[in-house]
Formats: structure tokens, sequence, C-alpha cells
């Protein structure tokens, strides 16, 4: 049995006995396990909600939030202060050690919301100093770079940085993609510590594969690709992400295609950009359900972001 499954529902009906997470994007919901600062583009505001077939438990660990179940833990945390890179080691550590004190030491999948991700701090970058934070924190704690979880980092307005994870008590097998660069070997023009991620997460529960797809865009090598050209950035992701999902399928043992995406979301950073890349998404990624969001992303020269959930 697959112990959690993600959907999209209405904001006036996300939470239930059967929740391990709410997480609402620009609507303020009571029942929310975190509100990230970014606006949903599109029809009416959906709730991205982590569903549990088991039993649910709600916890506190210092500055985490969390729900379990027997298999995993959902946690929330978020921070601020005038040194990224040292709110992020911080709040890492928090993550880590609350996860393997509650008895889930394997992170699966992470998601970061930077406040000004694009900005100068300090003369750098602020996902460079995101990232460099990040690193510390993961080497420091005992990770192997072959070990870092699935992952995405975004931009968001307000200050300050919010992060939501999946850990497990099973391991999961992390997989790179072969047309890109790992993300821990960019060379130094990335930042002073190479970005701390895996393109992708597998997980198996029972023998029942499950794919935890990075945050991925128009990267080949390391490089970007159709900078200034949102069509051709998109085709590129396409490209990656189909790639990514036949890899983890394969290494799973079995099969895959972009039909078994069944949840994604697509991050936009120009709004006007939204009619052509949905109408194209959906069309790409027909039987999944999908969430479009206005934010920055990672680099300033990428204009789009997709990542997800697949079940082969």
């Amino acid at each position: 049995m697959v112990p959690i499954h993600p959907e999209l529902v209405s904001t006036k009906a996300a939470s239930t006995d059967d929740t391990l997470a709410v997480v609402s994007f620009g609507v303020s919901l009571p029942e929310a396990s975190a509100t990230i600062p970014i606006r949903q583009l599109g029809p009416a505001p959906v709730a991205e909600v982590w569903r549990s077939p088991l039993p649910v438990t709600r916890g506190h660990c210092g500055g985490i939030s969390f729900r379990s179940n027997s298999e995993v833990l959902v946690g929330t945390i978020s921070g601020e202060g005038p040194e990224t890179d040292v709110t992020t080691r911080h709040l890492y550590r928090q993550i880590v050690e609350a996860a393997r004190r509650a008895g889930y030491p394997h992170l699966l999948r992470v998601w970061n919301h930077v406040g000004g991700i694009n900005e100068d701090e300090r003369a750098l970058e602020r996902y460079k100093r995101f990232s460099a934070g990040r690193h510390d924190a993961l080497t420091h704690l005992g990770y192997a770079r072959e070990q870092f979880p699935a992952a995405c980092a975004v931009g968001m307005k307000s200050p300050g940085l919010i992060v939501y994870f999946i850990a497990s008590r099973a391991a999961g097998e992390q997989v790179e993609n072969p047309r890109q660069v790992a993300a821990y070997d960019y060379p130094p023009a990335y930042g002073p510590k190479s970005p701390s991620f895996s393109r992708a997460t597998i997980v198996r529960w029972d023998g029942e594969p499950m794919i935890f797809l990075s945050g991925t865009s128009s990267v080949v090598g390391h490089k970007t690709c159709h900078a200034g050209d949102v069509e051709g950035q998109l085709d590129e992701t396409l490209r990656n992400i189909e790639r990514i999902v036949c890899e983890s399928a394969a290494r799973a043992g079995c099969r895959a295609t972009l039909d078994n995406l069944g949840f994604v979301k697509t991050y936009i950073r120009r709004a006007s950009d939204y009619d052509v890349v949905a109408a194209r998404v959906t069309a790409a990624l027909p039987r999944a359900q999908h969430l479009f969001l206005e934010s920055d992303i990672c680099r300033p020269d990428l204009l789009i972001e997709i990542e997800g959930v697949a079940r082969p």
C-alpha cells in the first residue's frame, strides 16, 4: 500500500481526517499546514493536499509542525533572518534532526520557497546563499551527495524561507537525468556550494513505486537553453521530464511515460505567459491534476519550472 498521495481540492474542503498536509497558495486557510504567499494562476483556488490511507497523528518538534502515519511524515517550518545561508542551515538541521528523532530518517522530497530568490544579498544572489546553507546542513548531518532528496526552490514576494517536506521510514533511491549535469556537480559559476538535490527520488512501498520529480527546467548539461523564449523553454523542460520519468521507472524495474504523471505543479515567472504555458502543459500531460503558480525561478533566465509525482 502506498502510504501517501497528493491531490488538488477546493480550498473550501481541504482538510479531513486522512490529511497529512494542506498547502495553500495565496489564500490563507485555518487548516493549512503551510500558506505560501505566491499567486495561483487560472481557475478557482485549490489547495495541495497529501492524503493517507493509514491513521494520521499530529505533532510538533521545535519549530516544525508535522503529521505522520506509520510510514511517512510531512512537516513544515519557516524562518527569517538577515543571512539566508544561516537561516537555511538552521532550518535544515531542525528538519533532519526532528525527522530522525521521530523515526523517519530518509528525506524523500523538499519544497523550498525563498523570499526574493534572485535578489542580491551581500553581493551574492540569495538562491546561491540558500544553496550554501542547505549544502552545509545536509553534509554536516552525514548526507552523501548521492543521498540528496528531490527538491525545488522557487521565489516568493515575502521575506524569509518556507519549507515543507516528506520524510520516510523507507529509503528512497535518487535518480539523475543523463541530459543534465547532476546539480551537485555544477561548476562554481552557480554558487560557492552546488545545489544539493537529485533530479528525482523513487521510493517503493510493498513493491509499489512512486516517483517524486524535482523542479525541472530548460537546462541541458548545466546551461540554460532558450533564454527569453518561454515556448522553447517549455519544450526543453518537457523533454527533461520525459527522460527523468523514464529513467526513474527503469530503475524501479518498470516502464512509464508522461501519462504516469498524476500531479503536476508549474511555476511561471511572467503571469502573461500563463495562457500559452497552461494550454501546452495540460495537453502534454493530459492525465495529471494541474496547479499553475506565479513565481520566480532559481535562475533569472529561467521562465518556467515543472515538478510532480508519477506512479508507474
